[in-house]
């Protein structure tokens, strides 16, 4: 079972409840954001085939430097499409962080406008553009060092309640 942590990445649990409170609203102030879990795709530090995606906050927004290895490759040389949507995806979950509630992805839509190269540097930023209800509009770009956007990204997340997890959780166990 995972072990959670909380923001100063003392453990704090393995429970999904613990899970759950580690996506209480952080304010502003915060820079640094903790993993969704141990053995998240995106962000977990314990998952030898993530991303280690490491998040920040940037005004009402977030940020990450991230780059693509050969664990990663699609094409030689580049970035597998959905290895750049699952960090894209990812980058979107650390909103919930300012948002302060749970909500899971119903639409993620990337437009490519150049390779994701591997051992390339990249900036990504993530903002929510707006909410309606429980409807999260949220928009992300990806640049190369030289400030050229490579991939823009939009998404629609759904806030939902801790119930939506527990189901999932005795779906898959069953």
């Amino acid at each position: 079972m995972d072990t959670f942590r909380d923001k100063a990445g003392g453990p704090i649990g393995t429970d999904i409840d613990t899970w759950v409170r580690s996506f209480t609203r952080m304010e502003s102030g915060s820079s640094e954001l903790p993993p969704h879990h141990p053995n998240c795709l995106g962000c977990g530090p314990e998952n030898p085939n993530g991303h280690f995606l490491s998040v920040r906050r940037d005004g009402d927004g977030v940020v990450a430097h991230h780059q693509f290895d050969q664990r990663h490759v699609g094409a030689p040389g580049i970035a597998h499409g959905g290895a750049v949507a699952t960090v894209i995806d990812d980058l979107f979950g650390f909103l919930l962080y300012s948002v302060g509630e749970l909500a899971v992805t119903r639409r993620l839509e990337l437009e490519y406008l150049a390779p994701a190269l591997l051992d390339t540097p990249y900036i990504l930023r993530a903002a929510v553009r707006s909410r309606d209800g429980r409807k999260l509009d949220l928009t992300s770009t990806m640049e190369d060092a030289e400030g050229r956007t490579v991939i823009t990204a939009t998404a629609l997340f759904i806030v939902v309640e801790v119930e939506h997890f527990l189901q999932s959780q005795r779906n898959s166990r069953a």
